[in-house]
């Protein structure tokens, strides 16, 4: 689980979180759940191989205002050889209260942008549990 408070930038004209800005929030979660496995793209980067977004939705629930505190929390809800897809549920850490729930489909390419399968020690770490 990634947390953060909602800062002024963070948020629009009525002081609540700007649409755009729950992408970064999963884009930091997700991040950090892959790091809580040991994996590191970086390294993945080094070898040529790339993990991009294919497909992102956002189920805008409830809002969030500046100065609040959200956790997001990141499963992998699907796996395939050529593709997982994160699910995040974006929650109010004081109430608990639902904010937004999304999903983002990730594809492995080349460093020429060609699609690959996913190296198989890539897909057995992301399916460990997290510390």
């Amino acid at each position: 689980m990634w947390e953060t408070r909602i800062y002024y930038g963070d948020t629009d004209a009525g002081g609540v979180i700007y649409y755009a800005n729950y992408l970064r929030y999963f884009e930091k979660s997700w991040f950090e759940y892959l790091a809580a496995r040991g994996l590191s793209l970086v390294d993945w980067e080094k070898q040529g191989i790339y993990f991009i977004i294919k497909r992102v939705e956002v189920d805008y629930i409830s809002p969030a205002r500046y100065g609040e505190i959200i956790q997001v929390q990141t499963d992998v809800a699907q796996v395939t050889r050529a593709s997982f897809t994160f699910h995040h549920r974006v929650i109010l850490k004081d109430s608990g209260r639902l904010i937004a729930e999304g999903k983002n489909q990730m594809v492995c390419i080349t460093v020429e942008g060609k699609l690959r399968r996913f190296p198989p020690e890539f897909l057995g770490r992301l399916q460990e549990r997290g510390e």
